[in-house]
C-alpha cells in the first residue's frame, strides 16, 4: 500500500486546524446572530464525547464481541432518553450554585468543602491525562499508518513529530478561548461552535466510510452481509458492565460535565439535545458493522490491527482521499477531546489547587 507523504498529512491537518480556531472565532464574534441555532450548536458539541476511540476502538471491540453499537452509545442513549429529568435538575443546580466544574459543583454539595474539591481534582486529572495520552497516541498512529511507517523511533526529535504541533495547537486553542472567564455567566460560545463543527466532521467522516464500504468495496449493502462472515454477539455481562459506564459517563467525566451542563444556557438547548445528540450517536454508530466485517474478509491472515481497519480499507483500495478524510475525522475526534479536557482540568487544578495555594502563601507572609 502506498501511502501519503508525511507534507500532506501536515498540510490537511493543519488547514483543518486552522479551520476549527476560524470556527471559534467567528462563533465569539457572531454569538448574537446564532442564538436562532444554538440548541443545535450545543447539541451537537456534546458529540466532543466521541473520542478517536470511537473512530479506532469501537472497531476491534465489534470484531471481538459482535455488539453492533458500542454499549457506552447504549447507556448515553438511555440517559438521554430516560433519565432527562436528572440531567435537566443537574442543569438547574450547576447553576443556582454558580458551579464551574464537576469538582466544584459536587463540593458545592457538601459544604462548599474546598478540601473535597481539591481531592475530586486530583482524581480527576489521574484519570483524565492518561486518556489524553491517548489521543495524541491515535493521531500518531494514524500517521504511521497513511506514511506507511511500521513505527516512530524513540529517538526522533520533538520538533519533527507532527503529535508535537498537534499539542501545541491544542494548548493555544484551549488558552484563548477556554479560559476566557471562569464564571458560569459567561459561557464559551467560540468553544462550543468549534466542538459542534468538529463533530459534524467526524460524523461526516464516519458515514463516507460505511457508504464506501458497502456501495464501493461491495455492490450494495446485501452482497456485504452475503460475503462476509456474521459477527457472533458475545460478552452480555461486559455490555452491560460498559452500559453502565455510559450513563455515568455525562455527567461524571470533568469535560463532559463541563460541555454538558456548564455551557448550557437554558432548557430549550437540553430540549433539542434530548433528541439530537442520541440520534448523532446512532448515525455514526452505524459504519461500524460494515466496516468490522469487510476488514475481516478483506485482511485476513495479514498483520494489520483491528484498530486501522478505517484507514487501511480505503488505502487498500486506492481511496487515498478517502483516507485522509478519516485521518481528518480521528484527529477532529482527538483534538476536541483533548481541548476540552485540557481547559476543564486547568480550570480545576487553578480555582481548588493553585489558588488555595497562593491564598495560604500570602497568608504566611
Amino acid at each position: 500500500v502506498t501511502g501519503l507523504t508525511t507534507t500532506t498529512l501536515a498540510i490537511t491537518g493543519l488547514a483543518w486546524l486552522g479551520l476549527l480556531f476560524l470556527v471559534a472565532v467567528l462563533g465569539e464574534r457572531y454569538r448574537s446572530r446564532l442564538t436562532l441555532f444554538w440548541p443545535v450548536v450545543y447539541a451537537l458539541s456534546l458529540a466532543v464525547y466521541c473520542t478517536a476511540w470511537t473512530f479506532y476502538g469501537v472497531t476491534t471491540q465489534t470484531i471481538q464481541y459482535g455488539w453492533p453499537i458500542p454499549p457506552t452509545f447504549v447507556g448515553t442513549i438511555l440517559i438521554f432518553v430516560f433519565g432527562f429529568g436528572f440531567l435537566e435538575r443537574l442543569a438547574e443546580l450547576s447553576k443556582a450554585e454558580n458551579s464551574t466544574s464537576i469538582a466544584d459543583f459536587v463540593a458545592s454539595r457538601f459544604g462548599k468543602s474546598s478540601s473535597l474539591a481539591a481531592v475530586i481534582t486530583g482524581v480527576a486529572v489521574i484519570g483524565i491525562v492518561p486518556y489524553i495520552s491517548l489521543q495524541l497516541k491515535a493521531v500518531a498512529m494514524s500517521v504511521e499508518t497513511l506514511t506507511a511507517r511500521t513505527s516512530v523511533t524513540e529517538t526522533a526529535s520533538a520538533l519533527t513529530d507532527s503529535v508535537f504541533y498537534v499539542a501545541i495547537f491544542m494548548a493555544i486553542f484551549a488558552v484563548l478561548f477556554g479560559t476566557r472567564s471562569a464564571s458560569v455567566k459567561d459561557h464559551n460560545p467560540g468553544l462550543v461552535a468549534a466542538m459542534g463543527f468538529e463533530s459534524l466532521l467526524k460524523l461526516g467522516a464516519m458515514l463516507a466510510l460505511g457508504a464506501f464500504v458497502l456501495w464501493g468495496l461491495y455492490d450494495h449493502p446485501q452482497a456485504l452481509f452475503r460475503e462476509t462472515e456474521a459477527l457472533e454477539f458475545s460478552g452480555m455481562d461486559s455490555f452491560t458492565v460498559l452500559m453502565l459506564l455510559g450513563v455515568l459517563a455525562m455527567f461524571t467525566l470533568p469535560h463532559q460535565f463541563h460541555i454538558t451542563l456548564i455551557e448550557c444556557r437554558e432548557r430549550r438547548q437540553l430540549n433539542v439535545a434530548r433528541w439530537l445528540f442520541p440520534l448523532f450517536l446512532l448515525l455514526i454508530a452505524l459504519p461500524i458493522v460494515p466496516l468490522a466485517r469487510a476488514g475481516r474478509d478483506l485482511f485476513a491472515g495479514q498483520e494489520i490491527s483491528t484498530d486501522l481497519y478505517v484507514l487501511m480499507l480505503p488505502m487498500a483500495d486506492g481511496q487515498t482521499g478517502l483516507a485522509l478524510f478519516a485521518f481528518l475525522g480521528g484527529l477532529s475526534a482527538a483534538t476536541g477531546m483533548v481541548i476540552l479536557a485540557s481547559l476543564t482540568l486547568s480550570i480545576m487544578m487553578g480555582n481548588h489547587w493553585l489558588t488555595p495555594a497562593a491564598l495560604q502563601l500570602s497568608r504566611m507572609e
